[in-house]
């Protein structure tokens, strides 16, 4: 049986790569390639998907990217099997990922060919992960290392929270976007803020660039700079 599978990646150029490294594999077929999370929710809406490859960073799209667009997906098309591939060395975002039962994670550091592998993976719901990916998360479990910040892991909950306002959106808009109440999400801005040890509202942008949460967008960085104001 053919596994269809859908590419999302904010690079036209990766896609192209993809593409091209996807028709190689058999019993696999391509069904879109999207550079955002609102063509890749228009794809999974009008066609058949198996298996969704997914860049972890993504900036642009109305069902942001990240943890957050990961839980959407799971929640609209839980059917669909979900392969993260991304360039994100931080251990705090992989398991992040994991804590949500993504289980599937490659490196675009890694021979994509691993890929094959990874889609059958995610097809037959097992767990797979990448050399390097394996390599970032026992490294950091040999060493008990949390983020260098951190007072205290965060949940994912306020990863999530961290995450969005570092991206530039006001309390008001992430608790619209994740279906929390204005007063919980700024409660769990606050206290992950407490767990990090951090001050002002711009030092959430820096975290988050420096641990993969974010990309280093000017969108970004200008949404979090004007919070901080």
């Amino acid at each position: 049986m053919t596994i269809r599978v859908a590419i999302a990646d904010d690079h036209p150029t990766m896609l192209a790569g993809m593409e091209h490294l996807m028709a190689g594999f058999a019993g696999m077929t391509v069904i879109g390639l999207v550079t955002d999370s609102t063509q890749l929710v228009q794809l999974l809406g009008s066609q058949s998907c198996d298996v969704v490859i997914t860049d972890f960073s993504m900036p642009k799209g109305r069902y942001g990217d990240g943890i957050s667009l990961l839980r959407f997906l799971q929640r609209r098309f839980p059917l669909v099997r979900l392969v993260v591939l991304t360039g994100v060395e931080s251990e705090t975002v992989l398991r992040s990922i994991l804590a949500i039962d993504v289980r599937v994670i490659v490196s675009k550091s890694d021979d994509y060919a691993c890929l094959e592998t990874a889609i059958h993976r995610a097809r037959d719901k097992q767990d797979f992960l990448s050399p390097d990916i394996e390599r970032i998360l026992q490294a950091a479990s040999a060493s008990g290392a949390l983020a260098p910040e951190a007072g205290g892991q965060l949940s994912k909950r306020e990863t999530e929270v961290m995450r969005l306002f570092a991206e530039g959106l006001s309390v008001s808009q992430i608790s619209e976007r994740i279906g929390r109440s204005r007063k919980t999400v700024s409660a769990q801005k606050v206290t992950g803020m407490k767990k990090l040890g951090l001050q002002r509202d711009a030092d959430i942008f820096r975290y988050a660039v420096a641990h993969g949460l974010v990309q280093a967008s000017e969108s970004a960085r200008s949404g979090a700079k004007e919070a901080d104001e």
